[in-house]
């Protein structure tokens, strides 16, 4: 897998499609080049990329025939298995190596998966039962895991990492999947330090070492991405995204926003449209 490193990754925001996300992307055909993290990787037929807490997706350059299989979900969908791995290495294994090449047979396996999942979603259209659909939207969710499991077992099979490069990512990793569960009432750096029973100035240095950013930026880049979602996705008012996201009024979430994406709500939403 060609990889480059770019030190000018963080000037450009995380594709919102992988934001607040879990799962597995297959390239079947074409190429492409994605960002993600700290450098750009060269994707094929056969190359799948993670999508996790810990991996930002900043771009994808496809070439006209490319193509892909998703297995992309609401994060919430992998919180069990993100919560069960937290105290492992896994995590950050995945964060170094988040796109790798997979055999012919795990290709084959994926898109079988895929083709489970389209038949779940024809009976899903298909049946007037609110409770079938229920059952059937849960298998899904469980064959998305499956993949994603299936897919990363192999690979971290050949990864070693230090004992204390796996306890401080550790710590980045559970931060930030409680920052995705929290932000919207908890954005003090404080907070999230107390719930990994550290000081802040110890908990921001783990954090910043582990993931290249500090706490603060942590919490206000994901605020700021969520409220840009609601603000590009709903018709929600100013005021109705600002109790949402549990400012004391409109004004504090105007100034908080305009202070981290450089523009106001209204101006924003403008924009994007």
């Amino acid at each position: 897998m060609e990889t480059i490193t770019s030190n000018n990754i963080k000037l450009c925001e995380p594709l919102h499609e992988f934001w607040n996300k879990g799962g597995v992307v297959l390239c079947t055909a074409g190429e492409a080049d994605v960002r993600i993290n700290e450098k750009i990787y060269h994707l094929t037929p056969g190359s799948v990329f993670i999508v996790t807490p810990l991996v930002q997706i900043y771009e994808i350059n496809p070439t006209p025939d490319f193509e892909t299989i998703s297995f992309v979900n609401e994060l919430k969908t992998f919180y069990p298995i993100f919560r069960l791995i937290s105290d492992t290495g896994i995590p950050l294994k995945i964060s170094k190596s988040p796109c790798w090449n997979i055999s012919d047979e795990d290709c084959k396996f994926v898109k079988s998966q895929h083709k489970r999942i389209e038949d779940k979603l024809k009976d899903i259209t298909s049946t007037t039962s609110t409770e079938e659909r229920q059952i059937l939207t849960h298998l899904i969710n469980l064959i998305c895991v499956e993949t994603m499991l299936e897919v990363v077992s192999k690979h971290i099979r050949m990864f070693e990492i230090p004992f204390d490069s796996i306890r401080n990512g550790n710590v980045a990793y559970r931060f930030i999947l409680a920052l995705h569960e929290n932000y919207h009432t908890e954005r003090t750096v404080s907070w999230y330090a107390s719930q990994a029973n550290m000081s802040t100035g110890h908990f921001s240095a783990i954090i910043r070492e582990a993931t290249g950013q500090s706490p603060s930026e942590w919490i206000s880049s994901v605020t700021t991405t969520y409220a840009k979602l609601l603000l590009e996705q709903t018709d929600k008012s100013i005021k109705e995204i600002a109790n949402e996201l549990n400012f004391p009024e409109q004004f504090t979430f105007r100034k908080y926003f305009k202070r981290h994406a450089g523009m106001s709500p209204s101006d924003y939403r403008n924009e994007s449209r």
